[in-house]
């Protein structure tokens, strides 16, 4: 794929960027949630970045994006990448683009003073990351909107506190609390 270029997004390509994101996001519970271009523009342009975003494009075309942020491994004691998100258009899956990204971030985590990418991957990149990272059997999770609310107010409780008032899982799908019952 010579004509597939990987680069560093830049402040100009939060449109293109949102509408990858927008794809990306297909079949996720979060599909129809609407996403703010300043809100993305801060959070891979503002002044503290907490994300690094790649693009691959073919003959000048958005064809896929990659997303990292700089993580630190306290057992081996040194500095790596989380990937964050990593999405391909349609029409462009099988021809290697996911490869040259994947390849892209760990050059700009290696350039960042890293020495590793950690991610979570479904059936889709399984092929990938399998052939050339080291699986392990956990698993990734997410707590959000009424569940990371209601987690985050019992900070500095005690342990069975927080035990007892552990938020259902559906929570996570709730952005307000509409119910009189809060954890605080």
């Amino acid at each position: 794929m010579n004509d597939l270029i990987v680069r560093r997004a830049t402040p100009d390509d939060i449109a293109a960027l949102a509408t990858l994101i927008d794809g990306f996001a297909k079949g996720h519970p979060a599909e129809r949630h609407v996403r703010s271009l300043d809100g993305l523009r801060h959070a891979f342009f503002g002044n503290q970045p907490v994300a690094h975003a790649l693009l691959a494009e073919k003959n000048g075309t958005v064809v896929g994006f990659g997303a990292w942020r700089t993580a630190y491994d306290f057992f081996w004691s040194m500095y790596g990448g989380d990937g964050l998100g990593l999405y391909v258009v349609p029409s462009h899956r099988g021809l290697g683009v996911v490869a040259c990204l994947v390849a892209a971030i760990c050059g700009e985590i290696r350039e960042h003073g890293g020495h590793f990418l950690q991610t979570s991957y479904d059936a889709d990149l399984s092929r990938l990351y399998e052939r050339v990272g080291v699986g392990r059997s956990e698993r990734a999770c997410h707590i959000s909107a009424l569940a990371f609310d209601r987690l985050a107010a019992m900070a500095g409780r005690s342990a069975r506190e927080i035990v007892r008032a552990l938020p259902d899982k559906t929570l996570n799908y709730v952005s307000e609390d509409t119910s009189s019952q809060k954890a605080d």
